[in-house]
Formats: structure tokens, sequence, C-alpha cells
């Protein structure tokens, strides 16, 4: 847990300009720590987007929306007209947020052809091959990226991933006696402010391509990326994605753990795939909802459960 002063906050929300009302000031005691709804504690800095608070948060301070009733006077509450969860995300990023420290380690083995931008830490044990890094990126412990990998700006990858690995890709020779292994000559893009968790594996594209992951991208740990795969912008993977080759994922997407893609499939932007979908048709339109094995096409509900709220279109 961490700890966090009210004036840290109040200041915070000043700086950014964001309205608020302090209810029940008279109660509040010292710091609070961040906290999780479903693991309340005392003293505790939560959010809340809900009409009644749970009886066992007490003595905290909490941000809610301007509408809520602030008659239980156990806790203190910053009320403001903004959305209560993107305000704390935004606040506990600016105090605790991982940033990159600039330092490279001297175990870290980097090629002399490599391209290291401004302020990129790279950790421990890392294998840096001719590639290009942006400004600000961290490259986590025990992380190779092949040649012909480029990498944005404010990218974190973390610990164990192999980005720019190859794949395979084969036929038979002429008696069928031997398999002829297809060298895979192409690249990895990685767009500016990407997270991409533990143990990622993205295969490097085949011969002209390059896998693409758009910006602003989140993808969980054990990600698995297939040659040619080209991910749009803002597009979330839940744990343990894997995609075939050349599959195509849109903009905004929200992908589910343990989903699979099978290699060329094209999915429109803004589309919802359930956990442990098994995807194997080309979506028809945008924002749809894939679910199943195989999946089958949905109509997206209004207030999808079980993930971040999707992008409006």
């Amino acid at each position: 847990m961490k700890a966090i002063s009210l004036n840290n906050v109040l200041h915070w929300l000043e700086q950014n300009e964001v309205d608020y009302q302090l209810v029940n000031a008279s109660s509040l005691k010292g710091d609070f720590y961040t906290a999780s709804l479903f693991e309340p504690i005392k003293s505790g800095f939560y959010f809340f987007t809900g009409v009644k608070l749970p009886a066992t948060i007490k003595e905290s301070l909490i941000i809610v929306e301007n509408q809520f009733n602030c008659s239980e006077t156990e806790n203190a509450y910053l009320c403001i007209s903004k959305d209560p969860q993107m305000v704390y995300y935004q606040i506990l990023s600016e105090y605790f947020g991982s940033f990159s420290n600039g330092q490279i380690s001297p175990s870290a083995i980097i090629h002399p052809e490599a391209v290291i931008g401004a302020n990129v830490q790279i950790d421990h044990f890392c294998v840096i091959g001719k590639c290009k890094i942006g400004n600000n990126s961290k490259i986590a412990s025990h992380t190779i990226l092949h040649d012909n990998t480029i990498v944005g700006e404010g990218v974190t990858i973390e610990c164990h991933s192999v980005i720019g690995t190859t794949g395979v890709a084969w036929t038979w020779n002429e008696d069928q006696t031997e398999k002829i292994v297809q060298p895979q000559l192409g690249g990895v893009h990685i767009g500016d402010h990407c997270f991409l968790g533990a143990q990622t594996i993205i295969v490097r594209g085949s011969l002209s391509e390059n896998t693409k992951i758009g910006k602003n991208c989140l993808l969980a740990p054990g990600s698995r990326i297939g040659h040619g795969t080209q991910i749009g912008n803002y597009v979330h993977f839940a744990n343990s994605i894997i995609t075939g080759g050349n599959a195509s994922i849109g903009d905004y997407c929200f992908v589910g753990s343990a989903a699979v893609f099978r290699p060329k499939v094209k999915i429109h932007s803004n589309t919802i795939i359930g956990a442990g979908a098994l995807v194997i048709k080309d979506t028809t339109e945008a924002g749809k909802t894939l679910m199943g094995v195989p999946a089958v096409e949905t109509e997206t509900k209004a207030s999808p459960s079980g993930m971040p709220k999707p992008k409006l279109i």
C-alpha cells in the first residue's frame, strides 16, 4: 500500500483545474492508503461510482460524483463533476506511476548500431539488437529485442519478453522427407506509450512484413503475437492472448483472457472479444461482441461488464 496525504490529492485537483467539494473534512486524520473496494482497509483512499457505499468502508477518503449521497459521516468525500475512476487513476499515476530512470545496466548487451533515445531505462541482462528505442521507454530485465525492432516513445516492456523472435513457416521438399523453413526477415514496430506485460512474445514479420502494435496499447502478461499481425491503436489484451500470423485487430478493441485468433482473421474496431473465445471468422462491422468456441458475433450490450468502458463510436 502507498500513503498519500489529503494535501497531495487537493494539490493535484487544483493543478488540473478539477472542481471539487470536500465533505465531512472534520473526519480526516493523517495520511490515507491506496486501497481496493475488494480489500477494504481503514484510512483507505478510494473511488466509488455506485449508489450505496459498502459498509466495510470506514474512516476513509473517497472520490465520488457530485450527485452522490454523502449523508453517511464515517468517511470524507471529494465530490467532483468528472469520472471518479478516471481522476483516481490520474492521481495515482502522478504520485506512484512507473517512469524511466534513464539508467542502462552494465549487464545489458547492446548492439553497437542500436539507436537508444533519451532517458531510456534498460535493466539487467537485457539483449538489445540492431533496433531503435524511443525516448523515455523502459525495458525490464531479461528482455530481448531482436534486430529490426522499432520501439516508440514512452513504451514499457516488462521482464522476460522477446520482441522480434523467429516464427515458423515451412513447406515440404520434393519427396516430403524434409521441411524447408522460410527465414523470417521482417521486423516489429511498437507504437508510442504502449505497455507490454511480462513474458510477451512478438514474432517478427515474414519477408517484407512488419508485425505492428499501434499506439497506447496495453498487453497483459503472456501475450503471443504471430508474424505480420496488425494491432490498431488503444487496443487492450487481457492475459495470455494468442494471434495467428497476419491477424488484423482494429482500434479500441478489448480482448478477454486466453482468446485465440486464427491466422489472417480481420477484426473491426471497437470489438469486444470474450474470455476464451476462438476467433475463426472476420467480423462484419465495428462495435460487435464475439464469444464462444468457435466465437459467434453478437450485439454489444449497452453497458458491458468485466472490462473498462468501451470507446464510444
